[in-house]
């Protein structure tokens, strides 16, 4: 999904270039995404409704329109957005097989939603019902703001029993990091993403709170600095994220992945040492092999 960074980004793009303009047009090319949670069909509840602001929660996108109405995002694994200036519609007059929603707007630009797999969630609800649309209603602390400090971290990590990389991506208490980004604030930390919440240490935690603040920030003004279009995610400043077998930035180890909870991790194992015996002896086991290969087999 497009992450923290990438939001940032897609939501100042597309606050400059929409927010005070109203729709003209509405159409959806796949509907399975979209939630209606008001009387109005679409995309009679849109059309005519001046889009008042562009705001990111979590990893939700709030557009914001007049009367009250909202149009809230969550882009799940693949969605993305597209804004299509005026001077280029007659170059994407063909909607996209997996067209979520398109608003066109009276100067004529156009922003598009576009899910490949259709798992994507779009919602359009009154403000009144905002806190309905679910997860969004019960996401925890955003990372990027002021409340986010060392003291409220560390109150969020008291009690947890899950991984950390589990922790670091419970949406419910911290909002919101992705796969990418919990592999790259991991390795800043130079904590094992197997480790468990409850044996990390109080410097454990300072390093962990400061490496969230410093990696996000960065990627942010990465993205910002390489200026692509909205709907590319910008991936190739990443130092562990989607290079296993590749050398570790820092000490020249093969990067390794591994499966937690229900996704892979990427992980230095000399920079991220485990606490912990594992199944899995990285320095034994050949690039390349599954993790799968150094877990004993049980005797028939």
């Amino acid at each position: 999904m497009p992450e923290l960074p990438d939001l940032v980004r897609v939501r100042r793009v597309l606050s400059a270039a929409l927010s005070g303009r109203r729709v003209t047009g509405a159409r959806t090319g796949d509907p399975t995404v979209l939630r209606i949670m008001v009387r109005e069909p679409f995309p009679a509840a849109l059309v005519g409704r001046v889009l008042l602001s562009v705001e990111r929660r979590g990893h939700f996108m709030r557009f914001a329109f007049d009367s009250g109405l909202l149009l809230v995002v969550n882009a799940m694994l693949v969605g993305k957005y597209r804004l299509v200036p005026p001077v280029s519609r007659a170059a994407h007059d063909k909607d996209p097989v997996a067209l979520g929603f398109a608003l066109t707007f009276d100067d004529g630009a156009e922003l598009r939603y576009i899910d490949d797999k259709r798992m994507g969630k779009v919602y359009v609800v009154g403000a009144v019902d905002e806190q309905r649309i679910p997860v969004y209603g019960e996401l925890g602390v955003d990372v990027l703001s002021p409340g986010f400090d060392r003291e409220n971290f560390v109150a969020l990590a008291r009690g947890r029993r899950d991984q950390v990389r589990m922790f670091l991506m419970d949406k419910r208490a911290l909002a919101s990091i992705g796969n990418a980004y919990a592999d790259e604030i991991l390795f800043a930390a130079g904590i094992h993403p197997k480790t468990f919440v409850r044996k990390l240490t109080a410097d454990d935690l300072g390093r962990l709170h400061a490496a969230i603040g410093r990696v996000l920030g960065g990627a942010i003004e990465e993205i910002e600095r390489q200026d692509q279009s909205i709907d590319v995610k910008v991936r190739d400043f990443l130092a562990v994220r989607g290079r296993d077998g590749q050398p570790c930035p820092q000490c020249g180890t093969k990067i390794r992945s591994v499966r937690v909870g229900d996704g892979d991790a990427c992980f230095c194992p000399t920079c991220q040492p485990t606490t912990r015996r594992l199944f899995v002896e990285w320095e034994k086991l050949p690039v390349g092999a599954n993790q799968d290969a150094a877990k004993p087999r049980r005797k028939r």
